[in-house]
């Protein structure tokens, strides 16, 4: 009998270290994939993936359902390991802000040259107008034109934006100016008339976004996006902006208190 249970859990150790270093090269893997990679049965494959989310080994992302490792079992990439903790501390903050507004709630990653959107809650509401083949979880979005991209830039200093701007064929006077009513605002709006990713969605979106940042440093930014039919921008900055600005708030104060620990 004890023979008998030593051997299950070792196979039980056998497959969650085969998952933990395939997640390890691959970056990240759906359950199909980590199913045709192991040869497990789904529902095993399933299984142990449920048991090493619990004990905190792996995070399953909220957009495209893929499975990471999580940011405390990464080591040797600070930044990659950084960028990790911003989507798991910031994961359950923006399911519950895009339950609450009924919009779509992006975070973004901004590394100083680009900005990567790192992960994004879709209400229940809107599932069936976002297919799964326009994910934009991994993008590079425009610095220029998207709503996260704007509230980014306004927190840099005026020769800062304008290096980055000349990266950016699209930019210009216009695109300045509004940059500066921005910054009046105290929030970044998409460009409407421009796309801000490399994949497209079937209808065009108005966004809004404010800047998170970890103890005094510019480290992305958190996005509501919605239909353009659903609603003007101002009806929805009457409604949700505060609840973003609370949503950014908390974001923070999680990440800098993993910050004081470490």
């Amino acid at each position: 009998m004890g023979t008998a249970t030593d051997s299950s859990g070792v196979r039980s150790v056998e497959r969650a270290l085969a998952i933990v270093e395939l997640l390890g090269e691959h970056q990240a893997l759906g359950l199909e994939q980590l199913h045709y990679l192991t040869g497990l049965p789904k529902a095993t494959a399933s299984r142990m993936l449920a048991t090493l989310q619990e004990q905190g080994w792996v995070y399953r992302g909220l957009s495209d359902r893929r499975y990471r490792l999580s940011a405390r079992r990464l080591f040797g990439d600070r930044q990659q390991r950084f960028k990790r903790q911003l989507v798991e501390s910031a994961a359950p903050l923006l399911l519950e802000l895009s339950e609450r507004t009924g919009l779509v709630v992006d975070l973004s990653c901004f590394d100083g040259e680009r900005l990567e959107v790192m992960e994004s809650a879709i209400p229940q509401v809107l599932r069936k107008r976002y297919p799964s083949n326009c994910q934009i979880v991994g993008q590079h979005a425009s610095l220029i034109h998207s709503a996260m991209g704007r509230a980014c830039l306004k927190e840099l200093a005026s020769e800062e934006v304008l290096r980055l701007a000349r990266q950016d064929p699209s930019g210009g006077e216009q695109w300045l100016r509004e940059l500066q009513a921005d910054a009046q605002r105290g929030f970044g709006q998409r460009t409407e008339g421009h796309w801000e990713y490399p994949v497209r969605l079937p209808f065009l979106i108005r966004a809004i976004a404010l800047p998170v940042r970890v103890q005094g440093r510019l480290a992305g930014s958190i996005a509501l996006h919605w239909p353009l039919d659903q609603a003007p921008v101002e009806q929805v900055l009457g409604l949700h902006l505060n609840s973003l600005a609370n949503t950014v708030g908390q974001v923070q104060h999680a990440l800098g208190n993993q910050a004081s620990v470490q």
